[in-house]
């Protein structure tokens, strides 16, 4: 029987993928995550649920049981002596503190010993609304733990960990400083990509996603979808897994789904 493949996204909306390499019947699946605790980052919850009872192990981004022995933010803080405020001129900084105080009623001054990146992230994520206990990715794998799955990640803890850091200072510095400049627009775009999550517009997520990171994009997504393929393909050869990853990582000539086409795997999509 003929099957309809797909290798990237396209107009095609949808987070999730079977993926094999012979027989159509002993596959794998594919699903784009967002770690986000928003209305939005659910619409595909119970599909996802679907697929993960029809798999002996399921796969986050990272194995999250290690990640959550670590505490994330100490990752983030500064070197002894130095300060967020710093990267400013003092009345730039007083400034950024009042913008972001209007906007959110929140007080960045707590915050002055984290990176621009780790505080950057906290004003994405106070730019939405949360509806939810958890974040997507989390509720998955908890859900898949209590089904008994086997349980793995992609990427390791430690690997996670040295890509966030390969992220330059002065990277970090110009775009937290661009957003605060333009706080509506910034706010504006977290909440586009919470919508074309919703929507199942993968490729449109991608091209946003990748624009937003610029020169950091080949560190972030383009050197991490071949060392994840790789991954998938070494977890996905003994047994049905499901996986789960952001969905950026999927669409695009140097996506996952285009990787595993040129190794020889077929992708199809599901609903």
């Amino acid at each position: 029987m003929s099957e309809a493949v797909f290798f990237i996204c396209g107009t095609i909306n949808i987070m999730l993928w079977k993926f094999y390499k012979n027989d159509p019947d002993v596959c794998h699946y594919l699903f784009g995550t967002m770690h986000l605790a928003t209305e939005e980052a659910y619409t595909y919850v119970d599909l996802a649920k679907k697929y993960i009872l029809l798999s002996s192990r399921y796969a986050g981004e990272m194995d999250l049981n290690v990640s959550y022995q670590h505490d994330m933010t100490s990752y983030f803080v500064m070197g002894e002596g130095s300060r967020f405020q710093d990267f400013f001129r003092p009345k730039q900084y007083q400034k950024a503190r009042k913008i972001i105080l209007k906007a959110y009623g929140k007080d960045i001054a707590h915050l002055d010993q984290f990176t621009p990146f780790y505080i950057h992230n906290f004003l994405a994520e106070l730019s939405l609304v949360k509806t939810k206990n958890g974040a997507l990715d989390h509720f998955l794998w908890e859900f898949a733990m209590s089904a008994g799955k086997e349980m793995d990640g992609v990427e390791s803890f430690d690997e996670q960990v040295r890509i966030l850091q390969q992220i330059p200072m002065d990277y970090q510095i110009k775009s937290l400083k661009d957003s605060i400049k333009n706080l509506s627009t910034f706010r504006r775009n977290i909440n586009h990509l919470n919508t074309l999550y919703a929507k199942g517009a993968c490729e449109q997520l991608y091209k946003s996603s990748k624009k937003s990171m610029g020169r950091i994009r080949k560190v972030m997504i383009y050197d991490r979808n071949v060392n994840m393929k790789e991954r998938i393909k070494a977890l996905s050869s003994d047994k049905t897994c499901f996986f789960a990853i952001g969905t950026a990582h999927f669409p695009g000539g140097k996506g996952i789904l285009a990787l595993l086409k040129k190794d020889g795997y077929k992708i199809q999509k599901l609903s």
